[in-house]
């Protein structure tokens, strides 16, 4: 058994704290969406604020919402903001890599807060947890709230306020392999979690349950990345895996027949070691998307639950007002 360092819980916000907006990856496409995002949070009781004016950018040759030490700026800031309880991205895209060089990990870790996203904000999620073993929220972004189903919001607001209880499950999740495992969640998009691999950003895969989730990828593509999981050893060392959403984008879902080729390789690539595996997780790209804290214990459990572990993690008390 790997002896896991304890993960450190932020403080949880309440209606009426303030959530910092920031664009730490990709332009903003859609701003109605972003829009409707922002009164979603309004909505559920929150106050936003913003370091600076957004804007829709049309140009499609561009591809960052700003210069790197712009968007670094803006992430630091917004955290160092005394009035700030949590910070959430607006959109994913790319970019947040090009960031991991520019932060300042210490400051994080001294003044720990929520940061909520997924995508490309993966590669942040782990950076953060992997230097300061703080725990990231894994979920919807700003753009992508209002679209999220209504299972999905519930369960954002209630990881965001503290409740680590099970949401409302998922009846078309598969339970590809048996078993009953723990360990600390590694969650993210499979590109992105790929590409951290050889730095020192790298997820702690020893004994995690790894969750992945890709859109835009065609079924080869998603081979070929499981398949350097594999070749890098990474699935030899988990205690489990589960699958969410995969689709080639643009609204393509994959078919069944893609969808049982897909499950099948995963069943071969992890047949070694024989640890639970599950399919169709709803977390991804689409309308559902669970929160889940990335950096927490949680259990697989036998009959497809799972269990989040707070209590396994040092919490970081009240934010002080």
């Amino acid at each position: 058994m790997v002896d896991h360092p304890l993960p450190l819980l932020p403080p949880p916000v309440q209606p009426g704290d303030t959530i910092g907006l920031f664009c730490p990856a990709g332009p903003i496409r859609n701003m109605q969406a972003v829009e409707q995002g922002i009164a979603c949070l309004q909505n559920l009781g929150f106050r936003v604020k913003c370091s600076r004016k957004f804007r829709q950018e049309s140009d499609p040759n561009v591809y960052l919402a700003a210069p790197d030490v712009d968007r670094s700026g803006e992430l630091q800031q917004l955290w160092q903001d005394d009035e700030v309880a949590a910070l959430m991205a607006v959109r994913g895209g790319f970019g947040c890599l090009r960031l991991l060089e520019l932060l300042d990990f210490t400051m994080f870790r001294d003044n720990p807060k929520l940061i909520i996203g997924f995508s490309d904000l993966t590669a942040l999620l782990a950076a953060i947890h992997r230097k300061t073993r703080l725990i990231g929220l894994h979920g919807p972004v700003v753009s992508t709230i209002a679209s999220s189903d209504r299972s999905s919001r519930q369960c954002l607001l209630a990881r965001l306020t503290g409740d680590f209880s099970s949401c409302s499950g998922n009846s078309t999740m598969k339970i590809l392999r048996q078993g009953t495992v723990t360990g600390p969640l590694i969650v993210g998009n499979l590109t992105t979690l790929i590409h951290l691999i050889g730095t020192p950003y790298e997820p702690q895969f020893d004994e995690a349950i790894l969750v992945l989730e890709d859109t835009g990828e065609s079924l080869y593509k998603i081979d070929r990345m499981l398949t350097q999981l594999a070749l890098a050893g990474k699935f030899k060392q988990l205690a489990g895996l589960i699958i969410g959403s995969f689709d080639a984008g643009q609204g393509a879902d994959f078919d069944e027949g893609q969808l049982q080729l897909l499950q099948e390789r995963i069943l071969e690539l992890t047949a070694e070691k024989g640890y639970p595996v599950w399919s169709n997780f709803p977390l991804g790209h689409g309308m559902r998307n669970h929160a889940l804290p990335y950096g927490m214990v949680a259990s697989m459990e036998a009959d497809g639950s799972l269990g989040l572990h707070p209590e396994l993690a040092c919490g970081m008390g009240k934010r002080q007002k």
